[in-house]
């Protein structure tokens, strides 16, 4: 019969244990950061790029509405998803000799869309002014953002071809598109359980 007699306490030998463990997966995390960070790009760039705004914004409706001029739905749409996947990050906090405060956290869009809203892609120059459609888009819902004049579609007119603004009525972003800064195409891309599912997959092949 073989026998163990242990020279260190229970305590000290949980101890040394935690500390070998935490570093083994401090080291581990480190070494994923580039790919996680790599990933979660991908993923925000698919989601976005899924949003019905996007293809709008290509030759849609809204391309229409926001008088975009022909064939510039291409470079606002880089613009965008370019500024919005460049905000992604993933941020390793190490874990301490306890295994506590440690995480693997990733961060996207800041909250002011800040990024966003100063594109010069987001506006639209014309003889009377600067339309700032796409903070029209994020931000104002379904105020009326011009009195007086409506949205009429019709092929090969306007500076999209699309359309033009006609006088009556009054203009606002079409309410299957209207957002706010808690709710708009943006937001949406993110926030859901699919999403949610996503990010987890991420960081728990990291961790396997």
């Amino acid at each position: 019969m073989i026998s163990i007699k242990l020279l260190d306490s229970v305590q000290s030998v949980n101890k040394k244990v935690n500390t070998a463990l935490a570093s083994t997966i401090n080291s581990k995390i480190k070494s994923k950061q580039s790919s996680i960070t790599s990933q979660a790009k991908s993923l925000a760039l698919q989601w976005l790029m899924s949003q019905p705004e996007i293809s709008s914004l290509a030759g849609g409706e809204l391309a229409g509405a926001f008088g975009l001029p022909i064939g510039s739905g291409p470079s606002v749409i880089s613009a965008i998803s370019r500024a919005f996947v460049d905000t992604v990050y993933c941020k390793i906090q190490l874990f301490d000799r306890n295994l506590k405060n440690g995480g693997i956290f990733i961060y996207f869009q800041p909250s002011d869309f800040s990024n966003l809203l100063s594109l010069p892609e987001g506006h639209v120059l014309y003889g009377l002014g600067d339309l700032h459609w796409l903070q029209w888009l994020l931000e104002r819902g379904d105020q009326i953002i011009v009195a007086g004049y409506s949205y009429n579609a019709k092929s090969g007119l306007g500076r999209s071809r699309l359309g033009y603004m006609a006088e009556g009525g009054a203009f606002r972003v079409p309410p299957e598109f209207s957002g706010t800064e808690s709710d708009n195409f943006i937001t949406r891309a993110l926030i859901g359980s699919y999403q949610e599912q996503a990010i987890s997959n991420i960081i728990q092949k990291a961790l396997a």
